[in-house]
């Protein structure tokens, strides 16, 4: 939900002060999480992405204060039903207060699969290309995208998701998608 809010929000100048989610897992991911010392590995991860996308030292005024919290709750009875549960504090012009309330009830196992299958025939793909090392352009599969050291990740989905397209259109010899616009206009300027 971060990947998929944080870009909105910020793209739209809505300040955050504060973001509190809780995920209710009752499978092995749940259980291995209940250990405080594999839960202190995940919070780090989840708590940087809110950072690495709102900026706060860029837009402190919107994100410098924000408060944010994440619990994730063992509870045996959901089996790999997960429940995840967002309150998110936001603030618009002249520092209007709102929330916004999300309760997402999934299965992790269905919204695994498909990535997992998609990450094997691209990475298959990647070693048919004759690509190799890091592979930036799947960040759109990743919680914690891989860069070079010294790169910054990428952890906006929609941009992920554009360097994915992108990096496929590439390998297909295809033109990079820009979103100008100038290359379709000045097609239908010249068909007229």
């Amino acid at each position: 939900m971060k990947t998929v809010l944080a870009p909105g929000l910020h793209a739209r100048a809505l300040g955050v002060k504060g973001w509190f989610s809780t995920n209710i897992l009752g499978n092995r991911d749940g259980l291995v999480l209940d250990d405080p010392d594999n839960f202190k590995t995940k919070e780090v991860s989840k708590l940087s992405v809110l950072e690495d996308i709102l900026q706060p030292e860029v837009n402190p005024s919107l994100y410098g204060d924000l408060y944010h919290k994440v619990r994730i709750n063992y509870y045996p009875p959901h089996g790999d039903n997960k429940e995840s549960w967002d309150n998110i504090d936001i603030f618009g012009w002249l520092g209007y207060s709102m929330q916004i309330k999300i309760n997402f009830l999934c299965r992790d196992s269905i919204l695994a699969a498909p990535i997992v299958l998609d990450l094997a025939l691209f990475m298959d793909l990647a070693k048919r290309s004759n690509m190799s090392g890091i592979q930036e352009w799947l960040s759109f599969y990743f919680k914690s995208p891989q860069t070079l050291p010294g790169l910054r990740p990428e952890h906006d989905i929609f941009k992920q998701l554009i360097k994915l397209q992108n990096t496929l259109r590439h390998i297909m010899g295809e033109d990079l998608i820009t979103h100008l616009g100038l290359d379709y206009y000045q097609d239908v300027v010249e068909a007229l």
